[in-house]
């Protein structure tokens, strides 16, 4: 069985390309699909970047269309059609729900991540232990698969220090995931102590939410919100006990960017945030050792 391909970024800028020349044709997808001797649907899957063409297919695009392939713009989409063919890391993990693998598709590409955390450290800035002891009281209960859902979470943080330009990432997390004791003291003041280390790089900024600021916009969940270059759209993603969900339309991602400003708001400053989590993981040190 093929393994799964999320659409991604630039398979949808590929698309929206070879749809302007569609148009500029004055080509409907039908018209198109009888050129090509292909179903309608393949064309619109595509054009919205689900489908990745191989570069021969965009050779045969091209000549339908009658643009030449072998001048600049047809040698650019036959080029980010070879792009396309370049397999991630992540579509090597079979175990990994489908929704979450388009996420960290997505996100491997972002040029910035907004997110709010209610109750647990994001993602990109836990630690190994942490993200171990998350995921077993999560749906995993096979070692294996923990294994492998840790591996894909520290793999995934490389966006923040390997990947270049760095996804430039700005969380939000509440007092409360600070205090919630995940596997033991030792283990949260090691967690603690991490985000002050990743929060000192210049691309990523985190901002506490304190017990102080009271109810706010976002009580009933986390999200992020990925933003991209080249005129990508932004894309909302939000993780229920049902399953993940994607928000696309401008009033959606409208509406989460206007809980973040919220949140903002209320938010503790960068450098207050550091000197809370600071003092706390310290006290936890302390604690620690008087017992």
């Amino acid at each position: 069985m093929a393994r799964f391909t999320p659409p991604t970024p630039r398979s949808r800028r590929l698309g929206r390309e070879l749809r302007r020349l569609r148009e500029g044709r004055g080509l409907t997808q039908g018209d198109a699909a009888k050129l090509l001797k292909c179903s309608q649907q393949r064309i619109a899957r595509i054009e919205s970047g689900d489908i990745k063409p191989r570069s021969r297919d965009v050779l045969e695009i091209l000549v339908a269309y009658e643009v030449p392939h072998d001048e600049e713009q047809g040698l650019a989409l036959r080029a980010m059609a070879d792009e396309l063919r370049e397999a991630g890391w992540w579509q090597r993990l079979n175990t990994l729900p489908a929704r979450y693998v388009t996420f960290i598709a997505y996100e491997a590409e972002a040029a910035e991540l907004r997110e709010f955390q209610p109750t647990l450290i994001p993602g990109l800035i836990q630690t190994r232990a942490y993200a171990r002891e998350v995921i077993r009281i999560g749906r995993e209960t096979e070692e294996e698969m923990i294994d492998q859902r840790v591996e894909a979470r520290l793999k995934r943080q490389q966006v923040l220090t390997v990947r270049q330009p760095p996804l430039r990432l700005h969380a939000i997390i509440t007092e409360q995931a600070l205090m919630l004791e995940v596997g033991s003291a030792e283990l949260m003041a090691e967690q603690l102590n991490h985000i002050v280390k990743v929060a000192a790089l210049p691309n990523v900024t985190v901002q506490v939410l304190t017990l102080a600021a009271g109810a706010h916009l976002a009580v009933h969940g986390g999200f992020h919100v990925l933003t991209f270059s080249q005129g990508d759209p932004p894309l909302g993603y939000i993780e229920t006990l049902a399953g993940e969900l994607f928000l696309e339309t401008p009033e959606e991602i409208r509406r989460l960017t206007d809980v973040h400003a919220h949140l903002l708001s209320l938010a503790l400053s960068p450098r207050e945030s550091i000197k809370l989590i600071q003092e706390k993981a310290d006290g936890i040190r302390q604690m620690v050792q008087v017992h």
